[in-house]
């Protein structure tokens, strides 16, 4: 069974539309990538599939179930979102922002479980923030917050996870791990969805790319057939030479911009 799917969605703002007839959908095990120009809909997207814009036609599911019929909570258990524009200026401490992942599983005014202080150390040790935990969320860096947040939503445990950005704003050696780490959680029968601007990240880590551009879902294969040079022309506007390397999956060699993506 899909754990996400979406059928047909078209949304638009008060203006023009953002997408329309948008349909695939994304089960476990797979590491997604969505990738597109600048104002493609790739955040609108993600918002989409969690409930928090809703489709002026089409349909979204979770795990089978349509997301209009299910509760807040209910959503919350079924998929996790890190926002691109996740606070940094909460008076928290780390591991009580991580902590915040776990509300969903909590009842009205119920404790914390050993559960769910188990679920919290996790994903601190594996988002390498153990050593900040008691740190104030404020006084870290703009990466050790992105990585905070990426933890949080990791303790949330839900079998869909959806990332906008995650590894803007970390040093190269954390974008690696931070890429990995979504590959292990896809590979725990888990499915990620990740909003990418780096397409070479998405090239070596990615099973598949969802392609928005032109208001439509360009393409949806895995990165060897959507990371064309000629693609990469069309709707990002560079030059590029693309080879394929052993493994299968291509290898991206930004030359130069040759002008506006269509």
């Amino acid at each position: 069974m899909s754990l996400v799917e979406v059928s047909g969605a078209t949304f638009g703002y008060r203006g023009p539309t953002v997408f329309r007839d948008v349909s695939f959908s994304v089960g476990a095990g797979e590491l997604v990538g969505l990738c597109g120009p600048n104002g493609a809909g790739k955040s609108t997207l993600l918002r989409l599939m969690l409930g928090l814009h809703a489709p002026s036609a089409g349909r979204v599911t979770l795990a089978g179930t349509a997301l209009a019929g299910l509760s807040r909570r209910e959503i919350a258990r079924h998929a996790a979102l890190l926002p691109q524009d996740a606070p940094g200026d909460v008076p928290l401490s780390v591991r009580e922002a991580v902590a915040l992942g776990r509300l969903p599983h909590l009842g009205r005014l119920q404790p914390e479980t050993e559960a769910d202080l188990a679920a919290v150390a996790r994903a601190l040790e594996a988002t390498d923030t153990t050593a900040l935990a008691e740190r104030p969320l404020t006084e870290l860096s703009g990466g050790e917050r992105h990585r905070v947040h990426l933890a949080r939503a990791l303790a949330q445990e839900a079998p869909l996870l959806l990332l906008d950005e995650p590894i803007a704003g970390l040093d190269i050696a954390h974008q690696l791990a931070a890429m990995d780490l979504l590959r292990a959680t896809a590979d725990a029968d888990r499915a990620v969805v990740v909003a990418l601007h780096d397409l070479a990240l998405a090239a070596r880590r990615c099973d598949r790319i969802l392609l928005l551009a032109g208001g439509v879902l360009a393409a949806d294969a895995t990165p060897a057939q959507v990371l064309t040079a000629d693609t990469l022309a069309r709707v990002f506007g560079v030059r590029a030479d693309v080879r394929i390397d052993a493994g299968g999956r291509p290898v991206l060699d930004v030359l130069d911009a040759i002008g506006r993506p269509t």
